[in-house]
This record gives structure tokens, sequence and C-alpha cells, in this order.
């Protein structure tokens, strides 16, 4: 008999629980530190772009690969951040390369970003603060 009053009460325990941990833990969209960068749709200008081949991958009889790797610097609410890309894709860099002193869009999303090229193209790169660089 016991056995089956503690069942009952097992799922109160849970909900319980779950009440607990969700108003001790802190609101992340409600607080922002100050400098911290705010996840969602914004703007940015690039202000460079520079590109690093890197290490070629070679398959024997077939041609090589050519791997880029894309250091874009952005300026997001007057705070600049870098970020990382690999691409083999000669119109990525071109695009990318275009928009120097241009406003783009960008979406956020903890260390990573998805910036929008002006031709359409989207990047995702790995966040970093502009002192990281």
């Amino acid at each position: 008999m016991t056995r089956w009053i503690l069942l009952e009460r097992v799922p109160l325990f849970a909900v319980l629980l779950g009440v607990l941990i969700a108003t001790t833990a802190p609101a992340s969209d409600s607080e922002h530190p100050s400098g911290s960068l705010q996840n969602g749709n914004q703007t940015a200008t690039v202000l460079g772009v520079r590109k690093v081949l890197r290490d070629q991958y070679f398959l024997g009889r077939y041609p090589q690969i050519h791997y880029y790797l894309l250091y874009i610097s952005l300026s997001i609410s007057d705070q600049t951040y870098c970020s990382e890309y690999e691409t083999p894709i000669l119109d990525e860099i071109a695009d990318v390369t275009s928009a120097i002193d241009q406003k783009i869009a960008i979406d956020v999303k903890g260390k990573s970003v998805l910036i929008h090229t002006p031709k359409g193209h989207k990047l995702k790169a790995h966040l970093a603060k502009g002192s990281q660089c």
C-alpha cells in the first residue's frame, strides 16, 4: 500500500521541482550585461575581410580543392567582433568582400552568427570579441 502512495506523489514532486527550478533560474532574454551581444536579428557593418588559403587536400588523381578561411570583422552596435568562416566557394568570398563598409543583416544565436550577404548568401560563422582576433 505504501508503494502506491509513493507512486502517486512522484508526479507532484516532479512538478514542484520544475516550478522551483523555473523560478530560481535567471531569465536570459531579459537581462543583458552592458557590452554583451543580444540574440536575434540585427544589422552590422563589415569592417574588413581577410582571406587565407587553408591546407590543400590532395586526393591523388583528382583535382585539388582549395578551402579558404575568411576572417570577417564586424561592427555591431559600436563594438567590434570578428568571425571565422571556411568555404571553397569563390562567389561567397567575392560577395562578402564586396560588402566592406556596408550595412548587412545578421542573426546572432549564442556565439554563432548568420551573415546575410548582399547577393543572398548565408554564412554561418563563429563569433568572437574584436580583441580576440
